[in-house]
């Protein structure tokens, strides 16, 4: 079984800010309290691909450290996901996708949105999950929408 929640903002900002403010994970996490601690981030190279370690925190489980590989599709979509053979890969898979879409009137809107798979047992804990996860996100948005 697979929760999944979304989020759409508009924005006084270009799709460009946006997704360049969100890669900076370190200033990003001010909104996105399930990143605990910033590692490492590397890229985006030529073809928009990167990586990024960090803490991060799943409600009901201990803070971990963890790889998420992205893709940087300029300036439309940032999709990040769980980087294979990581130990938090024995609990859940993941995937984060930001897109924006330029408005006619300058504003950008933004949609933010996960999808967790949770794998064995841990799949119990879908069921508390989604309204959990339906709230982070929206927090996540509303902090963004505040910093433009």
């Amino acid at each position: 079984m697979t929760i999944t929640a979304q989020a759409t903002v508009n924005v006084g900002a270009s799709p460009q800010d946006v997704l360049e403010f969100v890669l900076d994970l370190d200033q990003y996490r001010q909104f996105d309290p399930k990143i605990k601690r910033v590692r490492s981030v590397e890229g985006p190279d030529d073809q928009g691909r990167g990586s990024a370690i960090i803490w991060g925190k799943v409600k009901g489980l201990p803070p971990a450290p963890d790889r998420q590989d992205f893709i940087l599709e300029p300036w439309t979509k940032l999709t990040f996901t769980a980087a294979p053979r990581q130990p938090a890969r024995l609990v859940f898979d993941f995937t984060g996708t930001i897109a924006c879409h330029e408005c006619q009137d300058g504003t950008t809107d933004v949609t933010h949105s996960y999808e967790f798979n949770f794998k064995g047992p841990f799949c119990l804990a879908e069921q508390y999950l989604g309204d959990w996860l339906q709230g982070q996100v929206e927090t996540e948005m509303q902090g963004l929408a505040s910093c433009f």
